[in-house]
């Protein structure tokens, strides 16, 4: 009975300490956090988000309406990002759909590059006409107004790490989980074409 108890109190004090990793503020979003959005209220629609872009601008999301959106938090050192690139490439070029990159640095520090290193990663990898969006938390007190308002709507309690945060928008502004990446080109032409 007592080794039963201190392996709970082992696994109780591992997933705190995971969880409080993954849930850390990201400093570079505490220092860059201009947006004009209140952090404190969930959007009522995916149209009603306001973000601020890697060059600074606030972008209303109501651009989006009557489109099809693929987003990602993305990250430019993570063990996914070639294989997310990669993808994000391909997305990047199809007709009628918005690509939304959503860097963030709260998972290991993986995305330590300023907007503007991020911005010239992206066209690297050949991510063309990407929305890329400022570094910003998607977990935890300083989580980003597109994410508060995703994983409230898919029931995501946490995005668990970079490139896990997959989420797709229809046209009518319908949040849709990302459930088989290996149909995802097919899932967005439908969408486009519906």
């Amino acid at each position: 009975m007592l080794s039963i108890i201190v392996c709970f109190l082992i696994i109780a004090s591992c997933a705190t300490a995971f969880l409080g990793m993954i849930t850390k503020p990201s400093k570079t979003y505490l220092a860059s956090s201009s947006s004009s959005s209140s952090l404190s209220m969930v959007a009522k629609s995916f149209y009603d988000i306001e973000e601020v872009d890697s060059k600074g601008k606030t972008v209303k999301f109501d651009q989006f309406k009557g489109k099809v959106v693929y987003g990602v938090n993305v990250a430019s050192k993570c063990g996914y990002t070639a294989s997310g690139y990669a993808l994000l490439s391909k997305l990047s070029k199809m007709e009628g759909v918005e690509v939304a990159l959503f860097p963030c640095n709260q998972f290991g520090g993986q995305e330590p590059g300023s907007d503007k290193e991020i911005d010239s990663f992206c066209a690297l990898k050949g991510v063309e006409g990407a929305n890329v969006f400022t570094k910003a938390d998607v977990n935890g007190a300083n989580t980003r107004p597109t994410y508060e308002y995703v994983k409230k709507q898919l029931r995501m309690p946490l995005v668990m790490w970079n490139f896990a945060g997959k989420f797709i928008v229809d046209k009518e502004g319908n949040v849709l989980p990302v459930k088989n990446e290996k149909n995802l080109e097919k899932d967005l032409q439908k969408l486009v074409e519906k």
